[in-house]
């Protein structure tokens, strides 16, 4: 496992063109996010998701949030795009308010069918954090998302646990210490007319019911 410190890819472009590389690969990239360290792995490679879940050791319950470079390419993960969900984007993305679709029936079947096993859903969004937005821009495609602990624990705050659980499992991490834990994401099912707000985060309820009324 390679590591970078955070501070230096920021100020050294080459060693973001390395973690592009490595997820280009098909390889699992670990970064910090406000909520804590996060894998990531190429959506349209089966074999890179694959490796998330063993890593994850979650086949039963496999992650299923999706970072997009820009909202453009939610057209090629959702099966559909509702003019809800389109007002939620255009106010929210990049932001953290995360849209649950029903997935596209283009994407690869051996991705599609163990992401959406569990809840027959992706949450999607374009992310505002500037490590999170950084690396899924330069890469140029959706990334699958997952906390980086393991199943049913916790530990994706603390460097040293992540280190632990996934050392031999990543390809790349990139460090920046321990994370104290921001407010997460707000979700939204634009699944269903009207949307619903299924868990209250950093965007309030209010915020997103005042766009949807507008």
């Amino acid at each position: 496992m390679k590591t970078i410190q955070l501070r230096e890819m920021e100020s050294n472009p080459a060693l973001l063109k390395e973690v592009v590389e490595v997820l280009e690969k098909g390889g699992l990239v670990c970064h910090p996010a406000p909520t804590g360290y996060k894998l990531v792995a190429d959506l349209g490679s089966p074999e890179a998701i694959t490796a998330m879940l063993q890593a994850k050791r979650r086949i039963g319950h496999a992650p299923a949030l999706v970072f997009l470079p820009d909202a453009r390419w939610a057209e090629k993960v959702a099966e559909t795009v509702s003019p809800e969900a389109r007002k939620l984007m255009r106010a929210f993305w990049p932001g953290p308010v995360t849209l649950l679709f029903a997935a596209s029936q283009d994407l690869h079947p051996k991705v599609r069918k163990p992401l959406t096993k569990a809840k027959g859903w992706l949450g999607v969004r374009v992310p505002e954090d500037p490590v999170c937005l950084t690396v899924v821009r330069s890469f140029g495609r959706p990334l699958l998302v997952s906390s980086a602990n393991l199943a049913a624990k916790h530990g994706a705050h603390s460097l040293a646990q992540v280190k632990k659980n996934f050392g031999r499992s990543l390809d790349l991490l990139i460090e920046a210490g321990d994370i104290t834990p921001a407010e997460k994401s707000t979700l939204v099912d634009v699944t269903t007319s009207p949307a619903q707000v299924i868990r209250a985060g950093a965007v309030p309820e209010e915020k997103i019911l005042a766009v949807l009324a507008g």
